[in-house]
């Protein structure tokens, strides 16, 4: 979602703030932050903020192209040395967007392309 970029570029940058932290000069996150600092004037911008601890919300909004928006509570598990998370996403039973998220995973269980009429002799 457009309106949702400021959010999303604040997070990730304090996210990446807080590898770099963690894993010091030289490390991948330090090349990669500046990196991006020379490239993109947002990033460079965020990143003297200097930002750290930002999380997101528990409710995440996302643009499906065959069901539309849906709005799910999101749920983070993460591995205990914090280098790799796990999102989670469910709907409130009986509402619209759980009925959304019921039809997405019918939609994606499906095979596109494949046969599916049986032989008519």
């Amino acid at each position: 979602m457009p309106d949702d970029h400021p959010t999303h570029s604040r997070v990730y940058v304090a996210q990446l703030r807080t590898v770099a932290a963690r894993e010091g000069r030289g490390s991948h996150a330090t090349a990669l932050a500046d990196r991006l600092c020379a490239e993109s004037p947002e990033f460079a911008r965020l990143w003297t903020q200097h930002e750290v601890g930002i999380s997101y919300t528990n409710r995440k909004r996302i643009l499906h192209p065959q069901v539309g928006m849906i709005s799910l509570h999101c749920r983070t598990l993460v591995d205990p040395d914090q280098a790799q998370s796990l999102l989670g996403f469910t709907a409130t039973p009986g509402t619209e967007d759980h009925d959304k998220l019921r039809l997405l995973s019918v939609i994606g269980s499906q095979r596109l392309g494949a046969s599916t009429t049986a032989a008519s002799d």
